[in-house]
């Protein structure tokens, strides 16, 4: 007779902490099983090295999945388990059932066994065991079987194994059924075995058919780049525009680093592949890899780095940090590497990814410097590099003021950046931070408009006639004006926003750029300060210059509000309702003039 003995552990509160806390999902008894036969698989060789030679045909590792009876078995030809072994192999698992205390067990042999075993409860009430210990001829074959009620019973099994080694089964529970489906398991299987280095197959029961093998791939990096490159478009759904290996031999780490030619229109890194030692640990992971590697998809073997209890995850170590800091560097080499190798790849590298160098270069010298020496800019003078801009620029910080103001500091003889490039204005001020050739300021519009020529001396009659016809008309708005020449013609107003107590204009200066960017003690000669914001009228542009000519009152003072409309929308501002409705009635009457005009 058979007697049942007591876990000295509370089962179902371990089966809680397992489902809740520990693993992610069911699916990871069978990652448990596998990884189980392979430590015992791995420890029998160390004993028997002629082990592949005798078991012929057979593969080290079956999975067998009988679906009508929910049953899944696992038979490996490991090293196996004594009677001692199997009355010991979950009565001393840590009476206080704590997470911490799963990975303390992981360090020995028989805790891995066990623990991988205890997620089996995830899906059964009852796990059957029957081993056989390769180190003696002699040794029985054991029964071990646990119970979902907290018991378990260890006996010689009445059906011995016909070679040293361990069989393990579980019938799924009902609810659990779909765990135990021959589709199901050899996903599983694949997906946690591929690269595992010797057999492990997959087969159906009652049906015959072939047994399917689920492991035994090769990894990325022990490809051909061609076959590589065909293995990232099948695994990862893209053709990679560079292929980087990745090697960190401290920790035996191992990997490849796929570049992405596309844009991947996210700031966060969705995560990579890691394996340890051949076995699946998780297809998201986050640790081993800079988040700045945006344009990067990464597989790696974690090799020495110390898994979490759950197996799911790397335990958060200095080890882990220095492996991530070394494969940044090795990236970033690569990237570098890539402008000789293949400049039109580079040249594509930088045109879908200069938002992740940017990112890259925020924490980092080197990166800093590469983006500085090939990294385009948009810039009133076209696209520039850092290194080919002249020693006074400034960067505007946002889209809407680059595009409005561009043209004017471009008609100074200036350089105006577009920094709105997410992380760009971090590296404009990181840049101008650590060298001396390049002047970076901040785009000041108070600063400009102060330095704006006034109308010239045959200007001055007309310019006086516009001021003196819309200042009434904007006193509604409470706007004031001025009357300025400048370049280019094109841009017609400007709007200086209100309370800027510096506005005011200054002659115009011999060095152009020096008569945008000079003393600011200039700035505040005005000792009667006017806070109103103004609308600045350029008496060169001949939308301006047609004020002057014979127009009905209405269409000239529907030309002058439309015109300060025209301001506000090209600073960036929303117009409220009344302004929407200002506007509207305005272009109401321009047309209406248009057309009479017309006829």
């Amino acid at each position: 007779m058979v007697n049942k003995e007591n876990f000295q552990v509370d089962l179902r509160g371990i089966v809680q902490i397992l489902s809740h806390h520990l693993y992610s999902s069911p699916r990871v008894y069978v990652r448990e099983l596998i990884q189980n036969a392979r430590d015992a698989v791995v420890a029998r060789l160390q004993i028997d090295p002629d082990l592949p030679a005798r078991l012929g045909g057979r593969s080290p590792i079956a999975i067998t999945v009988d679906e009508s009876q929910r049953l899944v078995s696992v038979r490996d030809y490991g090293i196996g388990l004594t009677e001692a072994d199997a009355r010991n192999l979950l009565a001393t698992i840590g009476a206080s059932s704590k997470r911490q205390e799963f990975a303390a067990a992981r360090r020995d042999f028989l805790g891995q066994f066990g623990i991988g075993l205890l997620s089996c409860f995830l899906i059964s009430d009852q796990i059957e065991v029957r081993s056989r210990s390769a180190k003696s001829p002699e040794s029985p074959t054991m029964r071990w079987v646990g119970y979902g009620d907290g018991t378990f019973a260890v006996s010689q099994a009445e059906e011995p194994l016909d070679e040293p080694g361990t069989e393990i089964r579980l019938h799924a529970r009902a609810d659990e059924a779909e765990w135990a489906s021959f589709t199901r398991v050899r996903i599983l299987a694949s997906q946690f075995a591929r690269f595992l280095s010797f057999p492990i197959t997959v087969e159906s029961r009652p049906q015959e058919g072939k047994p399917e093998l689920v492991s035994m791939q090769q990894a990325p990096w022990q490809l051909a780049e061609v076959e590589a490159a065909a293995w990232c478009e099948a695994e990862l759904g893209f053709m990679p525009l560079a292929i980087l290996p990745l090697r960190v031999d401290s920790h035996g780490v191992r990997g490849t680093a796929f570049i992405s030619g596309v844009a991947s229109g996210s700031r966060n890194r969705g995560g990579d592949l890691v394996y340890s030692r051949g076995m699946f640990v998780a297809n998201d992971n986050t640790q081993l890899v800079p988040e700045w590697a945006t344009f990067a998809r990464v597989v790696l073997e974690a090799g020495s780095l110390g898994l979490t209890a759950s197996r799911e995850a790397l335990q958060e170590s200095a080890a882990v940090s220095d492996v991530q800091a070394e494969i940044g560097r090795q990236i970033r080499a690569g990237i570098e590497g890539l402008e000789a190798q293949s400049p039109e790849a580079f040249e594509t590298f930088l045109w879908a990814h200069g938002e992740s160098l940017l990112a890259m270069a925020t924490g980092d010298r080197q990166m800093l410097d590469f983006v500085a020496r090939h990294l385009d800019w948009e810039t009133s003078s076209g696209r520039m590099r850092l290194t080919d801009m002249p020693t006074w620029v400034t960067y505007a910080e946002t889209r809407g003021d680059f595009n409005t103001y561009a043209p004017l500091v471009a008609a100074q003889s200036g350089v105006l950046v577009n920094g709105s490039y997410a992380n760009g204005i971090k590296v404009l001020t990181e840049y101008d931070r650590v060298q001396t050739r390049l002047q970076l300021r901040r785009f000041d519009l108070n600063e400009v408009l102060n330095k704006l020529p006034t109308p010239a001396e045959h200007e001055q009659e007309f310019a006086e006639y516009i001021a003196r016809i819309a200042e009434p008309i904007l006193v509604d708005h409470g706007v004031a004006i001025e009357v300025r020449s400048f370049s280019p013609t094109s841009l017609m107003v400007l709007h200086m926003p209100a309370g800027t107590a510096k506005f005011d204009f200054a002659e115009d200066a011999d060095d152009p750029w020096a008569a945008m960017l000079g003393d600011t003690a200039t700035s505040a000669r005005s000792s009667t300060v006017d806070l109103r914001p103004k609308l600045v009228l350029n008496i060169r542009a001949t939308a301006v210059q047609a004020l002057g000519q014979h127009l009905e009152a209405q269409t000239r003072t529907d030309s002058i509000r439309a015109l300060y409309f025209l301001s506000l929308l090209q600073a960036g501002q929303r117009l409220n309702a009344e302004e929407q409705a200002g506007l509207s009635d305005s272009l109401h009457t321009l047309l209406l003039a248009a057309s009479s005009a017309a006829r």
